[in-house]
């Protein structure tokens, strides 16, 4: 195929080499076995042996040299980057039984002339990769000039990872796959997919590996979306999901990273699909430092008074930072001894200091309780000597249910009024918001609850005169005088 008489190959004498040694090692080379197959369009790595006038000869494995154009491997100022004992990989773009020919891309030297429609063909059938520069950017793809021909690339087919901008490939020269040749050589459609895919299924299965032992790798923030961050790890993008970026709670993304920013990340799951390319990578951020809840068990201990932020309120409580990445739960109930708190707003705000008392570890289940209120202020202790059954003391009805009044006593005590325990006559009188004199019945200071009555002592006094009243009446007295029509009314009256 190619003409070898203006190279030196045959004419070269190696050091302390006979030419009965040199047919020796020949034919050693030619029995040695083939350690894979030799197609066309097949990658191959091998290591250069000797450079020529016009070709560099290429150890492959095979029964035979291969063998490279010497213009393959100059630079831009004519010199050959390669020396013997180099590492090589290159294309097979010719095999026969004595002839293997190499090329690290398909490329036009001569900037002016036209590959003829044959070899682009060829090119195609054979896989062989082939040079081309982007010159254009237009809706949907890329202009590519490859052997002096004019190309299209859509997109999807210039990166297995997502194209933001695609003005970053323009003026780039990078090797492409010809995918379709139609109209005469009009119509040219070039992928450069099928070559970044061959190392994929590699790369890949190199990632699964690393899964179980956490390996750390580097990347680059490529994208940032509301649901997380997208990684760039040099041959394929993996997602962070916002769950996953820090052991502290995330929200605004845009705000803590930036795109091209380096980070550390480990593989958490990949899920593969076809084509490969399309295959999700799982990653996460946090994973790659140490978890803070590890340490959390020996940091926090009930009873420990500690300062902290607060994060986020909800209903049912509110979240505060105890340290970076380790979050406590302050319940409603344990806002405020004296006020009846109706949602956690009412007492704090995001991002506000506070010191609250640990009530409960739990690092298995990663929850710790807290509390604001202040152990040693708590107005239960003593109640009974504060308020023992039978005293009297005026509170504020703070609050009417079907079963009766809630009374606010003092800060932090509340009692109930039932109303089986108001005097008939007083019903009317009780308003919530007003002030009231109410006696105390019982006193529960373990479950925290105060038993009151209202206006049950007088009408026990007013019982007792009148029990008294009709006990002196009932005995005759000496010289009483005779009893009136209206007192005899008056005592039927009373006995009634």
């Amino acid at each position: 195929m190619f003409d070898k008489k203006h190279d030196d190959f045959f004419d070269e004498n190696k050091t302390g080499a006979t030419p009965e040694k040199q047919l020796l090692s020949m034919i050693d080379v030619y029995n040695k076995p083939l350690a894979k197959t030799v197609e066309v369009g097949s990658k191959v790595e091998g290591k250069i042996l000797s450079i020529g006038k016009q070709f560099a000869f290429v150890d492959i494995n095979a029964k035979v040299e291969a063998m490279i154009k010497i213009t393959e491997l100059l630079d831009d100022k004519n010199t050959v980057t390669k020396n013997p004992g180099d590492a090589l990989d290159a294309y097979v773009i010719s095999a026969t039984h004595n002839e293997i020919m190499l090329s690290t891309a398909l490329s036009n030297k001569d900037k002016n002339s036209r590959t003829p429609l044959a070899d682009l063909v060829s090119a195609m059938n054979n896989r062989v990769p082939v040079e081309g520069k982007v010159t254009g950017v237009n809706k949907g793809g890329f202009n590519v000039k490859i052997l002096g021909q004019r190309a299209f690339c859509p997109v999807s087919q210039i990166d297995l990872k997502y194209v933001e901008d695609p003005n970053k490939y323009l003026n780039a020269s990078l090797p492409f796959v010809i995918t379709k040749v139609a109209e005469g050589g009009k119509n040219i459609v070039v992928s450069r997919i099928p070559l970044l895919e061959q190392d994929l299924r590699i790369k890949l299965d190199d990632l699964k590996k690393a899964i179980p032992l956490k390996t750390v790798h580097q990347g680059s923030i490529s994208r940032i979306t509301d649901f997380g961050l997208f990684v760039d790890l040099g041959f394929v993008e993996g997602l962070v999901h916002i769950s996953e970026v820090s052991w502290e709670r995330a929200s605004d993304l845009a705000s803590s990273f930036s795109p091209g920013q380096k980070v550390e990340c480990v593989v958490v799951g990949i899920e593969e699909k076809e084509p490969l390319r399309l295959s999700k990578i799982s990653l996460s951020l946090k994973q790659a430092s140490e978890n803070p809840w590890t340490m959390v068990a020996a940091r926090f201990k009930a009873g420990d008074s500690v300062e902290g932020k607060i994060t986020r309120c909800a209903n049912f409580g509110a979240f505060v930072q105890l340290c970076p990445g380790v979050e406590g739960l302050i319940h409603i109930s344990e806002m405020s001894w004296g006020k009846r708190v109706r949602h956690p707003s009412d007492m704090v705000s995001e991002g506000q200091a506070v010191r609250v008392t640990i009530l409960s570890v739990d690092d298995k289940k990663k929850e710790i309780s807290c509390s604001l209120k202040e152990i040693d202020s708590d107005p239960w202790k003593g109640i009974e000597t504060k308020m023992p059954v039978g005293s009297s003391v005026s509170g504020m009805v703070s609050q009417e249910t079907r079963f009766g009044y809630f009374v606010d006593l003092a800060d932090g005590i509340t009692g109930l009024l039932p109303y089986a325990n108001v005097a008939a006559d007083k019903k009317e009188t009780i308003k919530v918001g007003s002030p009231l004199s109410v006696v105390i019945e019982a006193v529960d200071a373990e479950k925290r609850r105060i038993s009151l009555s209202f206006g049950m002592v007088e009408g026990k006094q007013q019982a007792s005169e009148v029990r008294e009243f009709l006990k002196s009446q009932s005995r005759p007295a000496q010289n009483a005088p005779a009893e009136s029509d209206f007192a005899a009314a008056l005592k039927k009256a009373l006995q009634k």
